[in-house]
């Protein structure tokens, strides 16, 4: 019998640990909350099953009311090359993405090889996008370059920072294209519901504060630490001396600011490409308001990998510009199917083995493993 390939048995691993709650120890940075083994399998059941329920019970009802034979037939007149196009773009979203987050990593010190952190974050993608959870893959990123550097503590700071600055850029995004579109400064006034607005302004607000609170964790965390678990403070320390060296480096965060605003702008560019697959005749402004914003809505635990949410802003945003329900839900479908497709790369390049996730640790480790 042919033996799996290393970077598939570690793979496996990682989502062993992940789910069974002992990722605990290998990355003690990410979380310190002491959750007792018996509640976590209790709870996860039923709430990967609400989610699912809510998903995809919000899905079925705007297909059932758009006419699924409707959209089957604005896939049918899609346009092949665009769809390609597409794909590449989603590609290319990935590597911005882990580029960036080499960028992070070389503030700490560790310069570790491009292609084997764009596959690590392939592999990220396909855990992200075909496991019940959205941060499996953030987890299994921070393992594999911990294991690699010894480092949990400067692992999970790059991958928080890259998030970070992702929800930033995503922010500032969404913002001004609420104040455009809120106006006939270029034609396109769109109604956005108090709800979505809210969303957005909530959504930077805290944003910016988490960027603020961790520039600051060094000043911050030791005047705090008396009321934080004994057992969480030397994580949490290290973690905190690896954001603050984010935070002395301004130069890095412009530039990692820069790639985030290039990634997100490529993420609307794949959104828009698909709309001209699909035939659809709307102005490109409209994307830049609803691709940012269903991302925040998506991230509510409510939903699962987005569904629902995508497909709800979709129709709501198209329809003001005379789009029927049916070609905005073959949109977001398109834009989800394309999104699995390049993920899927990930578990390619799990089953053959172009990554090996056991990794190399050096002497600097934060502590027992």
């Amino acid at each position: 019998m042919e033996t799996p390939p290393p970077a598939f048995v570690s793979f496996v691993s990682f989502v062993v640990t992940i789910f069974d709650g002992r990722t605990k120890r290998a990355i003690a940075p990410v979380s310190s909350r002491r959750l007792t083994m018996a509640t976590r399998r209790a709870w996860q059941p039923l709430w990967i099953g609400l989610r699912f329920l809510v998903s995809g019970g919000l899905l079925a009802y705007l297909v059932w009311q758009a006419n699924p034979a409707s959209i089957w037939a604005q896939w049918q007149q899609a346009n092949l090359g665009l769809l390609l196009l597409a794909v590449l773009l989603q590609v290319l979203c990935i590597a911005i993405s882990a580029f960036k987050w080499r960028v992070l990593l070389r503030v700490n010190r560790h310069t570790l090889p491009y292609p084997w952190l764009l596959a690590v974050y392939f592999i990220g993608q396909f855990a992200n996008n075909f496991l019940p959870t959205s941060v499996g893959g953030d987890a299994m990123r921070v393992v594999a370059v911990g294991r690699r550097t010894g480092s949990y503590a400067q692992a999970s700071a790059s991958v928080f920072m890259e998030r970070l600055t992702g929800f930033l850029a995503l922010s500032l995004i969404a913002l001004v294209a609420l104040l455009v579109t809120s106006t006939d400064l270029f034609g396109t006034r769109l109604m956005t519901t108090s709800t979505l607005t809210l969303l957005a302004g909530g959504f930077a607000l805290v944003a910016v504060v988490a960027a603020g609170v961790s520039f600051a964790s060094p000043w911050l965390l030791p005047r705090v630490s008396r009321f934080l678990p004994t057992i969480a403070r030397r994580p949490l320390a290290k973690v905190a001396e690896a954001l603050g060296e984010y935070g002395s480096d301004r130069g890095t965060i412009a530039q990692v600011l820069g790639l985030s605003l290039l990634f997100h702008g490529t993420w609307i560019t794949l959104h828009l490409v698909c709309g001209l697959a699909l035939n659809i005749k709307a102005p490109a402004l409209i994307y830049a308001l609803m691709v940012p914003l269903t991302d925040m809505l998506g991230l509510a635990p409510i939903f699962f990998n987005n569904v629902g949410a995508r497909d709800l802003v979709f129709t709501l945003y198209l329809r003001q510009v005379g789009v029927a329900d049916a070609t905005a839900l073959a949109l977001a479908f398109t834009a989800f199917s394309v999104r699995l497709v390049v993920s899927a790369i990930g578990g390619l390049i799990l089953l053959f083995g172009g990554a090996d996730l056991r990794g190399a640790p050096s002497a600097e480790a934060d502590g027992p493993r």
